[in-house]
């Protein structure tokens, strides 16, 4: 058997020669490799933009390495490309390795999702190429597809494997990274395979029951176009307002990153963005399990966050773009979209399509959005043992579910709401979604429709124009004519109008055409030889109706049929065609009259439209004034940025209003305006950094205080007490710290000055003895004491309060006097006068007196005391008070007296005994401004 022939039984059962295919998977893997280095390369932008320098150096440093040993730049360059392609196949990138007989792994899971579109498209368009050159069937296109899937998925698993990082250790030791496996071999199988296979089919004619299913790939593709402009206006909306916050802050834009990495990250973004908008929730999750368990304590578990985690205006402006999407959408559905009518898969498929492909686009996002690592550690000893430990974030698992529910919303507005605003819509606005293969409408002979007009068929009232649906019945294997292709390059016998034309079809199939041209329309809307019949769906077009001349050709076609001669009459007997839509005439062919709408309906529509418009209107108002009040003007962050304002202000009235201290009354003297008013260094900004909410009645507010150039962060717990003005929250501050500052009242005082106020010491708290403590805001506080007389001067006391609790040890303050000179001299004066009174007593010890003389036998009532000079006495202050002394400077004093004679004839003796003295004392201060001092007993 010659190849000649081998090659032709080969084609008659559909087999093809692969090597096109091959090369179309070739082609796909060197277009993700390219990808893959123009990944690379955006990174190194990346990271040199954000300063940190020389990334390979950085790394290497952290393991006490150089590039030496770790291998040259050039050839590490080289291979990451094979492990970035690896890794868009589903492959995860490992660190093997064993030091001193512990085995160690580490994996991530990441796809590099523009990678993994390059090969995906590449693939996909390969495959409609080679189809329109080979025209395989079934069994060739995926006999190719497997055996090309097979090759790339072996290329690029093994090019992964034997291109691995290998890092130079120590003897005994050896660490590998690669991106090499299983799960590498069965993605790059798995995609390239079902991307080739697709691309080969869409070129395939389609069969005669393909209008029943149209729907299901103009679904996939509205899901796909759903999601894009969802992230690009999500992506748009975000650069304009971080990049305008960022040159505020005179900070690099944060999205420069983001766009450096998009083929890195871009299937990440997709699915957050899009995810998010729906009301799915990002999630992190962290386990270990082992040593790493009890080492984690309290890091194990998930966290999730939505769109309303994030600051208010984020996700009004995400909710706003979510329902702009949703409408866009429908209208792009509505677009254009035909069924088959009274037929119960077409009915359903048209309901079903939208939710089922939604659904698998959330499942599509699911896998998008993973990106997980994980290590173990085995063999290492009794201590350690074995340990794993894992991370991973993503889209948390009902993401599929509210995808669904969007595709299901989008159906219900693309039938009851789009119909109603299509019109007011410039056609070129909707027109560049095109649904992807769209069977060609064929229309009826003259032959056919005189067989119809005979017999006065007309399709369902209000439907609109019928059509009719390529491929024709019988023929080709596949279920369709192998002509020439169209403009999108399927095969087909239809021209641009939707007309089977005269000389298309080719000699083999002139039969099947004639027999196509004589097929009647039956009853239920489709052709009597399969052929189906599809009506526009949300159009408000009339019946078909056939009018006068159109009655006429069909009844002469009739009479043509009749006699065998497949023509008859002068209308319709030349073979012509019945275009739908269009008006009735000699010719022979029929309409669709469009049902048109008389000026007042349209005024009513319009109108109506209007006052629904407004109303959707003023109901998104409202609920955008609503949100943005509760978000803003009763807000718990305002409750805090009400308080905090009052003790800027030092509005201590208004601070207590706001969030009172939990202490007792007599603690709070301090809290007036006019002495938290009077303080200096209050805090001079702040600003609110963050709010968390605990469920819906209480919430965390997070701010930032200044206060003499230093910023501290502070939390405060706000809880929901109700509502105000009807529905809007009302939020109370929960129990509030405040200082205490501790006032050390002297003895004797009344009255104390806080920063320059007159306080009553009745009016504090002194139940802890000789100090009062009281709340106060923060601020420096200046205590003192009223100033009296000329005698004493008052001490001021200082203390300074922090807006950070951490600095509220130690807080006091204790006023108290000074002696004037006058007061010195006053002290002692009087210390004089209490000597000169201790003078005229005649006992050689005075009671409470600092001298005493060593003498006895003295005769009753002889003594006397003089001072022969006085102590010069010092005052000083003590926690306790004043008190004075004569140490550096003594007193002396004589005693006069007369001593008994031994005998009893005796006469007395005068006797004197000389002594020095100091004394020692307190001094008070009185309310008046007068001083008093006493002496000390055991001074002397």
């Amino acid at each position: 058997m010659t190849p000649e022939e081998i090659t032709r039984k080969l084609g008659e059962v559909g087999l093809v020669n692969p090597l096109q295919s091959l090369a179309v998977g070739a082609i796909a893997y060197a277009g993700a490799f390219l990808m893959a280095i123009v990944a690379v390369l955006l990174s190194v932008v990346a990271i040199v933009v954000n300063g940190l320098g020389n990334p390979v150096d950085s790394a290497l440093e952290s393991v006490d390495m150089d590039q030496a040993e770790a291998g040259s730049g050039v050839a590490s360059l080289l291979r990451l490309p094979f492990q970035l392609v690896a890794m868009a196949t589903f492959g995860s990138f490992d660190v093997d390795g064993t030091i001193e007989g512990v085995s160690f792994g580490a994996g991530l899971r990441i796809l590099p999702f523009g990678i993994t579109l390059v090969m995906v498209l590449l693939a996909f368009y390969g495959g409609r190429f080679v189809q329109k050159r080979q025209r395989a069937g079934l069994l060739g296109i995926w006999t190719t597809s497997v055996l090309t899937g097979f090759g790339v998925a072996l290329f690029t698993a093994l090019s992964a494997f034997i291109l691995a990082e290998r890092v130079p250790a120590e003897a005994g030791a050896s660490i590998s990274l690669h991106a090499a496996g299983f799960d590498t071999f069965f993605g790059a199988f798995a995609l390239i395979t079902l991307s080739l296979a697709l691309g080969r089919l869409t070129v395939r004619a389609r069969r005669s029951w393909w209008p029943l299913v149209a729907d299901l790939p103009a679904a996939f593709k509205l899901a796909v176009s759903h999601a894009l402009i969802v992230t690009v206006l999500g992506l748009c909306g975000v650069t304009i307002v971080s990049t305008i916050q960022a040159l505020i802050d005179g900070e690099t834009p944060p999205m420069i990153y983001v766009l450096l990495l998009l083929p890195l990250i871009g299937g990440h973004v997709l699915s957050f963005v899009t995810g998010l908008d729906m009301l799915s929730a990002a999630t992190a999750n962290i386990d270990g399990a082992g040593a790493l368990s009890y080492l984690m304590d309290g890091m194990n578990g998930t966290e999730r966050a939505t769109m309303f985690s994030l600051p208010w205006y984020t996700w009004l402006g995400g909710l706003l773009l979510g329902g702009l999407a949703l409408l866009l959408a429908s209208l792009l559905w509505q677009h254009q979209r035909r069924i088959v009518p009274h037929h119960v898969v077409s009915l359903g498929v048209s309901w079903i399509a939208l939710p089922a492909a939604y659904f698998l686009g959330g499942l599509v996002l699911l896998v998008l959005s993973q990106a997980s690592v994980a290590a173990q550690l085995s063999g290492g000893g009794f201590f350690f043992g074995d340990m794993r430990i894992g991370a991973s974030v993503g889209l948390a698992a009902w993401t599929p579910l509210l995808a669904m529910m969007a595709g299901v919303i989008v159906e219900l507005l693309s039938r009851f709401v789009a119909p109603f605003l299509t019109p007011f819509l410039p056609s070129v606005a909707l027109s560049w979604f095109r649904r992807p293969l769209a069977p060609a409408a064929a229309s009826v002979t003259s032959g056919a429709v005189g067989a119809a007009g005979a017999s006065s068929a007309v399709g369902p009232a209000g439907s609109g124009p019928l059509t009719y649906s390529a491929p024709l019945a019988g023929a080709a294997p596949d279920g369709g004519f192998s002509l020439a292709p169209s403009a999108q390059g399927i095969p087909t016998d239809i021209n641009a109008d939707g007309v089977v034309e005269a000389g298309t079809v080719s000699a083999q199939h002139a039969g099947q055409a004639q027999a196509h041209e004589s097929v009647p329309t039956s009853a239920d809307g489709t052709a009597a030889a399969g052929r189906y019949a599809t009506v526009p769906i949300g159009a408000t077009a009339g019946a078909l109706s056939f009018a006068g001349a159109a009655g006429a050709a069909g009844a002469a076609g009739a009479a043509g049929a009749a006699d065998g001669g497949g023509a008859a009459g002068a209308a319709g007997a030349d073979g012509s065609t019945a275009e739908p839509g269009a008006a009735g005439n000699s010719t022979g062919k029929i309409t669709a009259a469009a049902a048109s709408l008389s000026p007042r309906t349209r005024k009513l529509i319009l109108a109506g439209a209007v006052v629904v418009g407004a109303g959707i209107v003023l109901v998104i108002g409202l609920i955008v004034t609503f949100v943005v009040l509760s978000n803003t003007v009763f807000s718990p962050e305002k409750r805090v940025e009400a308080y905090l304002g009052a003790v800027q202000a030092g509005d201590a009235e208004q601070a207590l209003e706001i969030a009172a201290p939990n202490v007792p009354t007599a603690q709070q003297a301090l809290l007036t305006n006019d002495i938290a008013g009077a303080a200096e260094n209050r805090i001079s900004d702040f600003e609110i950094v963050g709010s968390e909410e605990s469920g819906s009645k209480s919430a965390t507010v997070t701010a930032k205080v200044t206060q003499d150039g230093v910023t501290t962060t502070r939390t405060y717990r706000v809880d929901r007490s109700g509502r105000t003005a009807v529905v809007f929250p009302d939020w109370t501050m929960a129990e509030t710290e405040y200082a205490t500052l501790a006032l050390v009242i002297p003895d004797g005082a009344a009255t104390l000055l806080v920063n320059g106020q007159e306080v009553a010491v009745s009016d504090l708290d002194t139940s802890e003895g000789y100090y009062a403590p009281a709340a106060v805001l923060p601020g420096q506080y200046t205590v003192t004491l009223p100033e009296s007389s000329e005698l004493v001067a008052a001490v001021e006391s200082v203390a300074y309060v922090s807006a950070d609790p951490d600095d509220w040890y130690e807080l006091y303050a204790a006023p108290g006097y000074s002696l004037s000179e006058s007061g010195m001299e006053e002290v002692q004066t009087q210390v004089d006068a209490l000597l000169d009174e201790c003078a005229t007593s005649t006992e050689e010890s005075p009671d409470g007196c600092p001298f005493r003389a060593y003498a006895y036998g003295v005769v009753e009532d002889s003594g006397s005391w003089t001072i022969d000079s006085y102590p010069t006495v010092e005052v000083e202050e003590s926690d306790e008070g004043w008190y004075f002394g004569s140490s550096s400077s003594a007193g002396a004093a004589t005693y006069s007296y007369q001593k008994e004679g031994w005998g009893s004839d005796d006469e007395p003796t005068d006797e004197t005994d000389e002594s020095s003295f100091s004394v020692s004392g307190t001094v008070t201060v009185g309310e008046d401004g007068t001083v008093a001092v006493e002496f000390d007993d055991g001074w002397w």
